[in-house]
């Protein structure tokens, strides 16, 4: 049930979504001007479930899952063989509750498009976590919940050299250049980190599986990424409560949050490890954290202010979002800018540095999380974007490019997120992607090697064996 708000709330929510009109767009469903990534153009009311294009995708296969990533790798055909189907340049990984995080293997034609996915028996093609507690390995076989995935690469051509700072050079790329130890790296070369929690109530941990090229393929054999290495994050406190993992855009915070009824969000800082300040040479000596990576700090940072937080995403803007009950909120209503409330320094707000004080933003932050000073953000608030599109208790949210996905009731709603030139703020243009869906949505993914975006329902509600049915739809991003 959503909570009823008085009068007086209504009406100063109201004014506030006034005072920030202007950082705000909304996109009125009636223009049918968009092309899809398959060339069709989108519908002027969005896509209706059980009516073509949309198709129903592999039924009767998965259970209850939260969605899935596609994680870019160098395949060319399933399995290396020529007479299975062509895998686009990588695979989906789904977070099946009934199995647990794996590669899907495409299945279909020789040498064409996939018309299916299988669920492979396990191996390095699949996630199964070590159950944590207090830094220890106390047991085996944890299935992860839904999180997020990155894949920093690596462009030489922008690092600082010696005494010449590149001010093109960014965090994602002096990342990406300190994994490869500065050898360029594309997408489908690197290597991709998926940051996921387990589902074991006892001892909740956050985790980040290494995904990299099987390094030898044979035909027959693995095709693309596979299980590499694994790293925990023992310095959140150990507690049964976390369900929420994510991961921002630039690989710079990896966060996690709980969808009981704890308003709790921890955050870590360099959770790949510190590739030290783009301004100056990568370190040819770094290496990305491996197994119990207690030298991560992580702090509690913000209160997620949900009653419950069924997901949690950092969007296109690197702001991380809180969605559950009754909505989805963000830190500050409009998310962004340099205001001392807004994500990151908000974290640092309020904090005592002493003399001398550091004067970058990693400087800062890196005292704080050193100190372990905790909750600087305050409490989240409802976010105009996703308040302004009626998103009411939603299950699935996603981010893909410049674009975000919020799942309310029997539709999806899909959001074109960019910050704005002056402010920084964020600003939002939105539109229903898909009505008509049955029963519940757990999870959505977009398939870029299928051109598709993924909607994985329920229509039983209940979460049984083998009931979930992806309704698969173009995928349209050019608002």
């Amino acid at each position: 049930m959503i909570r009823t708000r008085g009068a007086a709330n209504r009406s100063k929510r109201m004014r506030r979504m006034i005072a920030t009109a202007s950082a705000f767009t909304f996109l009125c469903q009636n223009f049918a001007w968009a092309v899809c990534a398959d060339g069709t153009t989108f519908p002027a009311s969005g896509f209706v479930a059980g009516q073509a294009p949309a198709v129903n995708w592999s039924p009767n296969t998965f259970t209850a899952t939260g969605g899935s990533i596609f994680v870019p790798d160098t395949s060319v055909f399933e399995h290396n063989d020529p007479s299975q189907p062509l895998t686009g340049g990588g695979h989906n990984w789904a977070f099946d509750q009934g199995s647990t995080l794996c590669k899907e293997t495409d299945i279909g034609p020789a040498g064409g498009t996939p018309t299916a996915w299988t669920i492979p028996s396990g191996g390095s093609d699949c996630v199964v976590l070590p159950i944590i507690n207090n830094g220890a390995i106390v047991g085996f076989g944890d299935v992860p919940l839904p999180g997020q995935a990155i894949t920093p690469t690596c462009n030489p051509a922008l690092l600082s050299q010696p005494g010449a700072p590149n001010p093109a050079n960014t965090y994602f790329n002096q990342l990406g250049c300190a994994i490869s130890h500065g050898v360029a790296t594309t997408p489908q070369t690197a290597t991709t980190f998926v940051f996921v929690i387990g589902t074991n109530n006892s001892f909740a941990t956050l985790f980040m599986e290494a995904l990299t090229n099987v390094a030898n393929p044979v035909v027959g054999g693995d095709a693309g990424k596979t299980v590499n290495s694994e790293a925990w994050y023992s310095d959140i406190p150990n507690q049964g409560l976390l369900t929420n993992a994510a991961v921002s855009p630039d690989g710079m915070f990896a966060v996690a949050a709980s969808i009981k009824r704890s308003p709790n969000v921890y955050a870590c800082l360099n959770p790949l490890g510190d590739p030290g300040d783009p301004g100056q040479p990568i370190n040819l000596n770094f290496s990305v954290p491996a197994g119990n990576a207690s030298q991560v700090k992580c702090m509690q940072v913000v209160n997620n202010n949900l009653t419950t937080d069924a997901i949690t995403d950092f969007g296109p803007d690197n702001q991380p979002y809180f969605g559950g009950q009754p909505g989805v909120n963000s830190v500050n209503s409009d998310p962004g800018g340099s205001a001392v409330t807004a994500w990151p320094q908000c974290t640092f707000n309020g904090f005592g540095f002493g003399n001398p004080a550091p004067t970058t933003l990693m400087g800062k932050l890196q005292a704080v999380f050193n100190a372990h000073s905790a909750n600087h953000c305050g409490s989240a608030q409802a976010n105009i974007g996703f308040m302004q599109a009626l998103i009411a208790q939603p299950q699935a949210l996603i981010s893909h490019g410049s674009y975000m996905y919020a799942s309310t009731g029997s539709r999806v709603v899909q959001f074109k997120v960019t910050a704005d030139p002056v402010s920084g703020q964020s600003t939002y243009t939105f539109r229903t992607y898909v009505s008509g869906l049955s029963g519940s949505v757990t999870g959505l993914g977009a398939a870029d090697d299928l051109k598709s975006f993924m909607t994985f329902t329920d229509p039983t509600g209940l979460g049984l064996a083998g009931q979930e049915v992806i309704v698969k739809l173009p995928l349209c991003e050019d608002m």
